[in-house]
C-alpha cells in the first residue's frame, strides 16, 4: 500500500487492528483511538495515519498491496481500481460476494466491473445441521500465471478463468475447472482427528500452499505448519505440491481478517526471512498474538500485538503490504 509519508512506507507491511462494531467509533473514544497498527519491520505499535480514503469507507485490501476503496455518494456507488504500475500489464483484480456465490471481475485500469455467479458445488454437511443444502463459495484464491487457483478438495486443485475479454476492462465468461494432484497428507502421525486451515499464497510466480493443522477440532495451539510449492511441471500422474523448508528471502503473511495470504521480501521490507507470520483469526482469545514461524524448523515466536480498548469489542486484524 503505497504512502506519501517516508516514515509511514518505511512501516509496512501493518498488522492493522480496528475496534468496535461494523467499524463504527465508540462513544467513549476518540476516532483516532478506534484503530491501531503494528510495524512488522519494527515489531511494534506505531502512530502511522492510514491514508485518509480509508476513514469513513469500506475498503477492501489484496495481496499485492493495492486497496480498493468504496466510494458512497446519496446517488451512486463503485469500487476503484487505483491507476498503479504494475509488471504484469491486463492483471485482474477479484471482489467476492460473500453472502452469494458471485464475484465481480475489473483488469487493473479497467472502466467497469464485471459481475459473474459460479457453482462449485454445496458444502458437505449433516442433514440434521443443514436441511437445505448450502452452496459452496470462494474465499482464498491466488492468482498466477494469469490464472486464480483455489483450494477445492484433498485430491483437486480449483481453477477460475476468464475468456472472451469484457469490454471496458471487464472480464468475458467465468469458467471453473480442477485439476487433479495428488492428496496431501501433513497431520501428525497417529492423530485420529484433525483440523486445519490453509492458505493460497502467490510469489515471485510461484504458488505456495500454507497448511497450519492443529490437533483434534481445537482451534488453539499448539500448532503444526507446513509451506508446499505448486510443481506444475511435474511428470506422470502431473501437478503436485512439494514440501518447501526454505523460501529464501521472503516472507508469507496469513491469516487474520484477509481470505488471501500475500508475500514480501523480506531484505526489502525489513522482516526475518523464510518465515510465515500468522494471525489466528479463529481464535478469540488468540487474535491478539502474531506467530512468527520458521519455514526450515516449524520453530516459533510469538508476540503481543494489541491491547484491549475498553468499552470497544477488537474486530480481527487485518494484513496492509
Amino acid at each position: 500500500m503505497a504512502n506519501s509519508s517516508t516514515a509511514a512506507a518505511a512501516a509496512y507491511p501493518l498488522l492493522v487492528q480496528r475496534y468496535g462494531v461494523a467499524g463504527v467509533t465508540p462513544s467513549s473514544s476518540s476516532s483516532s483511538m478506534a484503530t491501531r497498527v503494528f510495524s512488522l519491520p519494527a515489531m511494534k505499535l506505531l502512530d502511522v495515519n492510514l491514508s485518509v480514503e480509508m476513514c469513513g469507507n469500506t475498503f477492501l485490501e489484496t495481496p499485492q498491496g493495492l486497496v480498493l476503496v468504496l466510494m458512497t455518494t446519496s446517488f451512486a456507488a463503485g469500487v476503484g481500481v487505483p491507476p498503479r504500475p504494475t509488471r504484469r500489464p491486463g492483471c485482474g483484480v477479484l471482489v467476492f460476494d460473500l453472502e452469494s456465490p458471485a464475484l465481480l471481475f475489473c483488469r487493473v485500469g479497467g472502466e467497469r466491473w464485471s459481475r459473474h455467479g459460479y457453482d462449485i458445488g454445496c458444502y458437505d454437511l449433516p442433514e440434521e445441521y443443514c436441511p437445505v443444502p448450502k452452496r459452496r463459495q470462494l474465499f482464498d484464491v491466488a492468482g498466477v500465471g494469469g490464472r486464480f487457483y483455489f483450494a477445492e478438495n484433498k485430491g483437486e486443485l480449483g481453477t477460475l478463468d476468464f475468456t472472451g475479454g469484457g469490454g471496458g476492462g471487464g472480464g468475458g465468461e467465468a469458467v471453473v475447472g480442477a485439476i487433479a494432484i495428488p492428496v496431501l497428507d501433513y497431520f501428525p502421525a497417529g492423530q485420529v482427528m484433525s483440523s486445519s486451515l490453509t492458505f493460497l499464497v502467490e510469489s515471485r510466480g510461484d504458488l505456495f500452499l500454507v497448511a497450519i493443522a492443529f490437533e483434534g477440532y481445537s482451534i488453539g495451539g499448539p500448532y503444526d505448519v507446513h509451506v508446499f510449492r505448486m510443481d506444475f511441471s511435474a511428470a506422470a500422474p502431473g501437478p503436485a505440491w512439494r514440501r518447501a523448508t526454505d523460501i529464501g528471502d521472503r516472507a508469507f503473511l496469513v491469516g487474520g481478517d484477509n481470505s488471501s495470504g500475500a508475500s514480501c521480501s523480506a531484505s526489502g521490507c525489513g522482516v526475518k526471512a523464510n518465515r510465515i507470520y500468522w494471525i489466528n483469526g479463529f481464535s478469540e482469545d488468540e487474535k491478539r498474538n502474531l506467530y512468527v514461524f520458521s519455514v526450515e524448523d516449524g520453530s516459533v515466536e510469538t508476540f503481543d500485538t494489541f491491547e484491549s480498548l475498553p468499552g470497544a469489542p477488537r474486530q480481527t486484524p487485518f494484513w496492509l503490504v
